[in-house]
């Protein structure tokens, strides 16, 4: 129960408890009241009638005294009208029965009203001949008293709605800190590091509000700082100072993981620029000359590549720059590569250093199941041949298939579609263990395979891509969740956690996400066993899909992860806008680790942030028992790969 409703319940009590006193002292009150009516009624009667019935009697004339009782009784005021002779024998009697109507009976039981006799000697002269009795009817007082009580309980019960309306409005305004330094620390939990806005008037809650906001203020300032060093030993190792774009090292490692991570796609281009006669440029005109071009020449390639979707733009070298482009046609990749080269030459025509110099544009293709040197290689040749084509050369290298293999797109097509129709898949799980000396699993990631006509296994990276193109995913996703679902219910092993990583076509799809929710629905319980990963350039295309996945996820009980993460310079701010519970870090990275000494230093200042926000970290494609010695130096919590175990 919160404090408010404690406060408002015994405000509540209290105002019941006196109220209720005040009551029953108001009716104790009235119901004494009226019995001394009663009995001065009574009273005031018996002398009354003592002297007519003195003449009567005296003359013992008892059909008189008779008349006279019962014209007194008649009026109906009285219970019993008794008179009684000098030996105490009645002479006359007159009484009715007890009759109280509009009452109810459990209230005459619990407020009964005394009815006192009222007494009077009857004499003539000095001879005393008996007396009267008289007893008051108490029908009329308990109607009243009844009255009386009920009017008092509705104004009471008027008087506590008020007071508690009232107590209410005043807890509300005393208790409104308190619920400001709740939603704070609420927002500190989640690692949202607010401040309260509103002094207290209260000087104790005064002083818990300061303390509240000094510290959300110092916890926000300590993450800050470390995502600002995190941030600055990433730009250190992956990023070009001069230009802002990526290195050699970072365009590498993005490449790698196209080519091999979790996001498939169809064909991918490769738009080269390089700069000739540089050095000659920087002699005659200087350094600063040099870095204006190439300023000019990255502003025109965020304009014209960038705005368009690449998804890289690097320097790979003092004056090569890489562009790559993912499942852009090559119609399009063609003129949007041709654009950009005006658009750099026209941007220096006025630029007279740049006359010294030669600019010259290849475009190359590849496909996902390329090698990253054979990509390399390609992007060489298209601009080579620019150069050979002449002074600020440009030219498409056309020697790539636009399938991935022999079928053809429509041969993938039909043959995912035969597979999803007939349930031809096969779910792989890849071990994830805890590092240290107790070696323990953590979870087990799972992996699709499609089973081809002749019985055989058809890798991911083959069909996942013309399943991407041919938005099949959320099928072939529904396909793999099945699976997993139906390992999770037959598992004897209970706290097995399953790991499946969704595509982001999939996720994007409302008709897939309400599936899932059915899907956890059903789980009945088992929803902890589950987990969601999401691949980092999934998450960028689709913040607001990660966020509903997060949320549905962890409805259920389960657990969301962002896989092939690192890549992106947007890497760290989002682990802190989105707060997974675990990421999963690119394997690209641990080709690195063990050699590149910036690159280890990124990722001990990246675990210890990501720590911070109770946000586990896991290795990917973990090979060598070094790699395993600088993960556990860094304090990374789990590792995967072949080192631990393949997938089976």
């Amino acid at each position: 129960m919160s404090l408010r409703d404690q406060l408002l319940g015994v405000l509540l009590l209290l105002t019941l408890a006196i109220l209720g006193a005040i009551g029953w002292v108001s009716v104790q009150g009235t119901r004494t009241y009226l019995e001394q009516q009663l009995a001065s009624h009574a009273q005031d009667t018996a002398t009354a009638l003592s002297v007519p019935l003195g003449q009567s009697l005296g003359k013992a004339d008892t059909v008189l005294a008779e008349a006279q009782v019962a014209s007194m009784f008649d009026r109906g005021y009285f219970k019993r009208i008794e008179v009684l002779g000098a030996d105490r024998r009645s002479l006359v009697k007159r009484e009715l029965p007890d009759r109280i109507e509009g009452v109810p009976l459990w209230f005459v039981t619990a407020f009964h009203i005394g009815t006192p006799a009222g007494e009077a000697f009857v004499g003539s002269g000095w001879r005393q001949l008996g007396k009267v009795v008289v007893i008051s009817q108490p029908t009329y007082a308990y109607q009243h008293l009844w009255r009386t009580t009920v009017e008092l309980l509705w104004w009471l019960a008027g008087i506590t709605a008020a007071a508690a309306a009232l107590v209410m409005a005043v807890l509300h305004f005393i208790l409104k800190p308190l619920r400001d330094i709740e939603r704070t620390a609420v927002a500190v939990q989640a690692k949202r590091f607010e401040q309260i806005t509103s002094e207290p008037v209260a000087p104790e809650l005064a002083r818990v509000v300061h303390a509240m906001n000094d510290m959300s203020r110092r916890v926000g300032e300590m993450l800050d700082a470390e995502t600002a060093k995190a941030r600055a030993l990433y730009q250190q190792a992956y990023e070009d100072e001069l230009t802002g774009l990526v290195n050699r090292r970072g365009y590498e490692l993005r490449l790698a993981e196209l080519l091999h991570g979790e996001h498939h796609f169809g064909t991918g281009a490769v738009v080269t620029l390089e700069l000739d006669d540089m050095r000659l440029l920087s002699r005659e005109f200087g350094f600063a000359s040099g870095e204006q071009l190439m300023r000019v020449m990255v502003q025109c390639a965020r304009d014209t590549l960038g705005q368009a979707g690449a998804s890289l733009l690097a320097r790979t070298n003092d004056y090569s720059f890489s562009f790559v482009l993912i499942d852009v046609p090559r119609a399009g990749v063609s003129q949007l590569a041709a654009d950009f080269h005006r658009s750099v030459l026209a941007q220096l025509a006025d630029f007279v250093p740049a006359q010294r110099v030669a600019i010259n544009v290849g475009v190359a293709f590849f496909l996902q199941d390329d090698q990253r040197s054979d990509v390399f290689a390609r992007a060489d040749l298209a601009v080579e041949s620019a150069r050979q084509s002449g002074r600020n050369g440009f030219h498409v290298l056309d020697d790539a298939q636009d399938e991935n293999t022999s079928l053809g797109s429509f041969g993938w097509r039909t043959l995912i579609q035969s597979a999803l129709v007939e349930s031809r898949w096969r779910l792989l799980r890849q071990p994830v263990l805890t590092l240290g000396e107790q070696q323990l699993v953590l979870q087990a990631e799972c992996m699709a395979r499609l089973v081809d006509q002749q019985g055989e296994l058809v890798p991911a990276s083959h069909f996942m891509p013309m399943a991407a193109r041919h938005r099949l995913m959320p099928d072939v996703d529904r396909a793999m969740v099945t699976l997993a679902l139906q390992h999770v219910k037959a598992s004897a092993t209970p706290a097995e956690v399953v790991a499946i990583n969704l595509s982001p076509q999939s996720v994007a799809d409302g008709a897939f996400m309400d599936w899932l929710v059915l899907q956890m629905e059903a789980l009945a319980g088992k929803g902890s066993r589950l987990a969601f990963e999401l691949s980092e350039f999934g998450v960028l295309r689709n913040v607001q899909a990660a966020h509903r996945l997060r949320e549905v996820v962890r409805l259920y009980g389960g657990k969301f992860g962002i896989d092939h993460f690192g890549v992106n310079p947007r890497a760290i701010e989002l682990m802190r806008e989105l707060l997974p519970d675990y990421v999963k870090l690119t394997g690209a990275l641990m080709q690195e680790i063990e050699a590149v000494e910036a690159v280890s230093d990124m990722l001990q200042s990246f675990v210890k942030l990501a720590h911070s926000l109770d946000v586990m970290v896991i290795a990917q494609q973990v090979e060598r028992a070094g790699q395993v010695a600088v993960l556990t130096r860094s304090q990374v919590d789990a590792g995967q790969g072949y080192f631990f175990g393949a997938p089976e």
